[in-house]
């Protein structure tokens, strides 16, 4: 029993470290085990906005999206 216990006090400071790395995992267990999970929702893609003549656009943003304005860029990308 002597043998034992001087065992014990020479080697305490190992089983201390490895008695603290096993509380810490059964925490983090029980905390991964309590939370909810959520559940992942499929992202619908949004419908692109059809311009007509009814859409109001903001004044400062006509002048951007007028037919002159928009024709150099698009004759750009087709050539």
């Amino acid at each position: 029993m002597d043998t034992f216990i001087n065992f014990l006090l020479n080697n305490y400071i190992w089983f201390l470290v490895i008695s603290l790395i096993l509380i810490f995992a059964l925490i983090g267990y029980l905390v991964d085990v309590n939370t909810p999970k959520y559940k992942k929702t499929k992202i619908k893609p949004i419908a692109p906005i059809k311009m007509t003549e009814s859409n109001n656009v903001h004044p400062s943003v006509e002048a951007y999206t007028s037919d002159q304005f928009d024709e150099p860029l698009i004759k750009d990308k087709s050539a």
